[in-house]
């Protein structure tokens, strides 16, 4: 039998249903044995939250893998949870349209493991994020019964809200089965301008950007340590890497690629490349969030005017950051004031402060827990630890 380990605990026998009625009996089982159900599947972030604390099983989700419904024409696509990002994309493509997320390791992480850690990257600055994606989701609860929120059209108010509880839950208020998304058409041209810059001016640099005439879809900040790790050209000798994206009509993104140009030129940058295409800058930088290499990861979040101020005051490491967004990554030994662990020792982990320590919407993300899974069945331990 197949088993799975999750923060080196004792090794989980692994079930791979392949239906929503196999899924939903095994819930049930699982439930009356007062055991705990571990949905997993790509496998890519099982190093994310906090060691289980009960027996159970791990809940394959990616026998769940077709394409359900995809109206092109209504630019929405619903698929099953176990369906990896890739899969869709590829799916997408065909029409000329694509989900503009970015997720490490797209041909392995699922769809429903990205939603369940609420998974972004770069472009989340021209795009947003899952939130404004996810329009409709299905889910098995802790009774074994499909709970089914939203819908598959975009102009849909029926029913509560339960799509943004099942974003970032970890998979702790149920097993997401189904989920129908909002997509986009796919950008005619991608490029990308990259410079470098010291620490005393990554502040006015950011502040340019942030008032530039031109609209970047993605704007990274990367020390030199970061930049390698990513493989990534051109070589730019300097402290500090800021790569600026444009995605849109070829004849727009040359214009907005001239107009940051002819903005920096009063800027203290240097070392100022283009990229002609800038997808796989963006690949690089969003695999640096599951880089192998790293044994420990931490992730914060600031007001994006106080983005500069952060990163400059961060320990020695590999460090990276949506520049106008406010999310900084720090790869390193050191503990970092307000930030996430996403990959740590999990000894490590169990010590480090409880979220309410510095959330004080902790104590209510706990409540909507024991409502809606009482009996601690998914996921036990793994985002709210010993409940």
């Amino acid at each position: 039998m197949d088993t799975l380990s999750i923060d080196q605990s004792e090794p989980l026998p692994v079930r791979t249903p392949a239906s929503v009625a196999e899924l939903s009996a095994l819930v049930t089982q699982t439930r009356a044995a007062k055991h705990g159900v571990y949905p997993v599947g790509g496998r890519t972030t099982l190093d994310v939250g906090l060691p289980p604390i009960k027996p159970g099983v791990a809940l394959d989700t990616t026998g769940l893998n077709r394409v359900i419904d995809y109206p092109a024409r209504d630019m929405t696509i619903t698929v099953q949870a176990g369906i990896t990002v890739a899969a869709v994309q590829a799916a997408l493509a065909k029409e000329g349209q694509w989900l503009p997320i970015d997720v490490p390791t797209p041909e392995r992480a699922t769809v429903g493991g990205t939603i369940a850690v609420n998974q972004s990257g770069p472009r989340r600055f021209g795009y947003g994020t899952l939130r404004d994606y996810v329009i409709g989701i299905s889910f098995v609860a802790d009774d074994g019964a499909e709970v089914k929120a939203g819908g598959r059209v975009v102009k849909n108010v029926a029913g509560y809200d339960l799509m943004k509880l099942q974003i970032g839950a970890l998979g702790t208020l149920g097993v997401v089965t189904q989920v129908t998304l909002k997509v986009k058409p796919k950008p005619e041209a991608s490029a990308a301008v990259v410079f470098g810059c010291d620490g005393g001016s990554l502040g006015p640099v950011l502040d340019l950007l942030h008032d530039s005439k031109s609209r970047p879809v993605a704007v990274e900040v990367l020390n030199a340590a970061a930049w390698k790790a990513a493989g990534l050209p051109p070589a730019v000798a300097a402290e500090w890497i800021v790569a600026v994206g444009f995605e849109e009509k070829a004849a727009t993104v040359a214009w907005q690629r001239e107009t940051l140009l002819a903005e920096l030129k009063t800027a203290a940058v240097r070392e100022v490349a283009e990229v002609a295409d800038a997808s796989g800058l963006w690949a690089a930088t969003t695999e640096l969030q599951l880089r192998s290499d790293s044994s420990n990861i931490r992730k914060a979040s600031v007001l994006p005017s106080k983005t500069a101020e952060a990163l400059t005051k961060l320990p020695a490491g590999l460090v990276h950051a949506h520049g106008l967004t406010g999310v900084l990554w720090y790869h390193g030994d050191a503990t970092v004031a307000g930030s996430t662990i996403r990959r740590g020792p999990p000894l490590t982990k169990k010590s480090a402060p409880r979220p309410g320590a510095v959330a004080p919407d902790w104590e209510l993300m706990r409540h909507v827990k024991k409502t809606l899974d009482p009996d601690n069945v998914f996921n036990p331990g793994r985002l709210f630890g010993d409940l």
